[in-house]
């Protein structure tokens, strides 16, 4: 669960990914590329005995916080969200643009093309690509530390995106037959603003995710238990070239298994 290709901002493309994670024996993915659903059109046609529910990730705001909802189980042609699919698209090109003006008043000069080069079919500009265009450049030696010099929240080429409110990402996504889950939510702002989603109704919490503590975790399968949400987790995983994050290094537990497991049913019996 919650995987990206080279749709998004991942290195591999949708079908090297499936073919990978066949090879590894896993039982169930979910390809979550950022607010788009390409992948899915070129993945393998047979994928058996590899279960694929289908994902995205959406990116949205609340208070002044960026965030980033999963959408579980979705019509992946739904109107609504090819939409919104589109709208980002021309915003994350104007705000790559944005950043690539920044940087030059750092003597950073990198183009449109050193940037473009790194991203999927459509252009789908993420801050990856820009981190990967100033390693290979030379401006930095890997991609976190352009961020931390750079384009990371508070660097001096950070520009913010234009987003969709949360609430509003929630309906969407239930509107499109999907489950709401929120990610990775040990890197919001204020962990409490998990308690504002779930009033919104969210679906369900990534409870697992390489960023989270021991203790992170263990609240957030805590909060789910009480208000009856689903659990879900994965590695994030972008293909990684600096190896930190492992594609099948995801310890969940059973519990979080059993509860990804009965969400991918109730999507089966949706969609049937």
């Amino acid at each position: 669960m919650h995987l990206h290709t080279k749709a998004s901002d991942g290195v591999l493309s949708p079908e090297k990914l499936v073919r990978r994670c066949m090879s590894l024996g896993l039982d169930l993915i979910s390809i979550t590329d950022h607010d788009t659903f390409d992948a899915y059109k070129s993945i393998p046609e047979s994928t058996i005995p590899l279960r694929i529910l289908p994902g995205i990730e959406i990116s949205s705001f609340y208070k002044n916080d960026d965030v980033h909802v999963l959408g579980y189980g979705c019509d992946i042609n739904d109107k609504a969200l090819t939409d919104l699919a589109s709208m980002y698209l021309k915003n994350r090109k104007d705000r790559a643009l944005k950043m690539i003006e920044l940087l030059k008043e750092y003597d950073v000069e990198i183009t449109w093309e050193d940037v473009a080069k790194h991203a999927g079919d459509k252009n789908l500009i993420a801050r990856p690509h820009v981190a990967q265009a100033l390693v290979e450049k030379g401006y930095v030696p890997y991609r976190a530390m352009a961020f931390d010099l750079y384009i990371g929240n508070n660097g001096p080429a950070f520009v913010n995106k234009e987003e969709v409110p949360t609430k509003d990402v929630i309906r969407m996504i239930q509107d499109a037959g999907g489950f709401a889950v929120v990610a990775h939510p040990g890197k919001l702002k204020n962990q409490d603003f998990v308690h504002d989603f779930i009033e919104m109704g969210m679906d369900g919490i990534e409870v697992w995710h390489p960023d989270h503590s021991y203790q992170e975790i263990e609240k957030f399968k805590d909060i789910a238990r009480e208000k009856g949400l689903y659990m879900t987790g994965g590695t994030d995983f972008h293909g990684d070239p600096e190896g930190r994050i492992k594609l099948s290094h995801a310890r969940v537990g059973q519990e979080v298994l059993e509860s990804v497991i009965k969400m991918y049913e109730e999507y089966k019996c949706r969609s049937a």
